[in-house]
């Protein structure tokens, strides 16, 4: 019961915020191979393939591999959005045609415009940002397999 409702929360907030979203023009660089202006609704920049309620933003990202996985959500349409929403949740995001993945371990964006950060939930500011991944910066026990 408190899943659903966490997940109806996240899935009334996004809505809420594309009705009122338009898309951002950002410069975004990743590592040395990837340096482009985009207009995008969003940039998620993963260690982990999930975030917001369930939200499967990084089909193949795993902690441990020592990169960010960057998945850039092109300027979609409002009926673009709507149509493509299942596919945020069940793992084809990456099907999309104006969604694209990156990986790298530096990520830099910048623009003229206001942009807005969310960090785990939280709100630290706006752009520009830079941020570098610390391989095995932080330990993580987890059970042994079969156990």
């Amino acid at each position: 019961m408190a899943s659903t409702r966490l997940f109806l929360s996240f899935i009334m907030a996004t809505l809420i915020s594309l009705v009122r979203y338009e898309g951002k023009r950002i410069r975004l660089r990743v590592d040395d191979h990837f340096d482009e202006e985009v207009v995008v609704l969003n940039v998620a920049v993963a260690n982990g393939q999930y975030h917001g309620g369930g939200m499967w933003v990084a089909p193949g990202a795993d902690p441990s591999d020592g990169l960010f996985h960057v998945t850039i959500i092109g300027d979609l349409s409002l009926p673009e959005v709507f149509y493509y929403l299942p596919k945020l949740y069940n793992g084809k995001i990456l099907q999309v045609k104006r969604v694209r993945s990156l990986t790298g371990k530096k990520v830099e964006a910048l623009s003229d415009e206001r942009v807005l950060l969310d960090v785990d939930g939280e709100q630290p500011g706006c752009l520009p940002v830079k941020i570098e991944i610390i391989p095995s910066a932080l330990r993580v026990l987890r059970p042994e397999a079969g156990a």
